[in-house]
């Protein structure tokens, strides 16, 4: 049995059934299986989600009684056979094929003949389902409601932005300049065997390419963090200065509360909330890996108003929940499980901590609110409905969309200023 197919098939059943998350489905999947190929099988699971509603499409023509009449597990085999067939290039067709019977065998006894007879007809029929002869959705794998907002909201680039959410994402390091350099943490990471290079885009930035990038010593010794190039960009451009007093209402895991403590050099306070414990407890372990001392936590329900934090905090991040819409390249689960239907309940949820968030700001301080979405609904369009409340005391000093091109992911972020007394 093979194991790199073995370890994607379990991946992928994790997500589809359980609603896992990609990255913790792969990655205890290869840990089960000793012996496969993590970028492989990594590549693989990711690219079959990332496909999903196109294969399902192509399933659903193919079969006799359309896709709702084959189980769970067959689904799962015919997508990963569906997907070797059209993307893995190193893997032949009749190996797919071969390679898919097999995982039935194993996996989903009984149906090795039927995964074999819709596999071989997919190779007669393929040319069926080429890109110019389907919708434009099932094209980027998107559902109808998801493409037709994009579409909306952002015209003809919708298909340039569908078609970046398709793209492998990038991996990104943040360098820790509490304990080293950029450059100097470059050049240990290559006695790793991990090939690094600095961004021009932002100065703690390094984009990395190897294996092992979790697991590196370096890594468990703080002096780099995983995060985007688009949150780094957020984060710097808020630039919390030495000595602040920060408040960071949706904190967890603690990405970019590490990242602003290391601006401030480890000098001043952060007082980082979520509304979960256990998340709360992923911050705190990430503060004592990179060494910062200045955070402490707070189970907190940022909707819900404090007054005893009013005009208390120099700089307030509000990194509000979100549809995600902007990373779904390196969570295309998000694909799959999202519904637009639903967005308009994020809204009264965001702008409750935006609304909140200002309240808490020192006058003359600065507040950012993010979202890791492209939703206009979520951004913009919010920001001006909660601030036209709010009148002359507060005023924008930069509002930015980044787009999911050259590296980034969608990622939006406004910068307000609440005006001195």
């Amino acid at each position: 049995m093979n194991r790199d197919w073995l370890a994607v098939f379990e991946a992928l059943k994790a997500v589809y059934t359980d609603g896992a998350y990609s990255n913790i489905s792969i990655n205890e999947a290869v840990s089960r299986h000793k012996g496969s190929r993590e970028s492989f099988v990594r590549t693989f699971a990711k690219g079959v989600i990332r496909s999903t509603i196109r294969i399902d499409h192509i399933i659903d023509c193919l079969a006799e009684k359309g896709i709702k009449s084959i189980k769970q597990r067959q689904r799962i085999i015919l997508r990963m056979g569906i997907y070797a067939i059209d993307e893995l290039g190193s893997v032949p067709d009749h190996a797919a094929v071969s390679e898919a019977v097999d995982l039935a065998k194993k996996t989903a006894k009984g149906s090795d003949r039927f995964i074999n007879g819709m596999l071989r007809s997919y190779l007669r029929r393929r040319n069926e389902f080429s890109p110019e002869k389907i919708d434009d959705h099932l094209r980027y794998s998107m559902s109808k409601d998801l493409y037709s907002l994009l579409s909306e909201q952002y015209g003809e680039e919708a298909a340039d932005i569908a078609n970046a959410l398709n793209q492998p994402s990038q991996v990104y390091l943040r360098a820790n300049t509490l304990k080293a350099s950029r450059d100097e943490v470059i050049r240990r990471l290559a006695e790793y065997g991990i090939t690094a290079e600095a961004s021009e885009e932002n100065s703690e930035a390094i984009l990395a390419n190897g294996s092992g990038i979790v697991s590196c010593e370096l890594y468990r010794q703080g002096y780099y963090t995983i995060q985007s190039l688009s949150s780094m960009i957020a984060v710097k451009a808020l630039d919390p200065e030495p000595g602040s007093k920060v408040l960071d209402l949706c904190a967890a895991p603690g990405g970019k509360t590490g990242y602003m403590a290391e601006l401030m050099g480890n000098s001043g306070s952060i007082t980082a909330c979520d509304i979960h414990p256990h998340r709360l407890k992923l911050t705190e372990a990430a503060m004592k890996r990179i060494g910062v001392t200045i955070c402490s936590t707070e189970e907190r329900d940022a909707c819900l108003h404090d007054e005893a934090l009013d005009g208390a905090f120099d700089y307030v991040l509000a990194d509000v929940p979100c549809s995600g819409l902007g990373v779904i390249a390196s969570k295309p689960e998000i694909k799959i499980t999202s519904d637009p239907a639903a967005y308009d309940g994020l809204t009264a949820i965001q702008e409750s901590i935006l609304s909140n968030a200002l309240r808490y700001l020192k006058p003359g301080g600065r507040l950012e609110y993010s979202t890791c979405t492209l939703n206009k609904n979520e951004n913009e369009k919010l920001v001006k409905q909660v601030l036209s409340k709010e009148g002359t005391s507060v005023h924008i000093v930069e509002m930015t969309t980044l787009m999911p091109y050259n590296g980034k992911v969608g990622f939006y972020y406004c910068i307000i200023e609440k005006n001195a007394i």
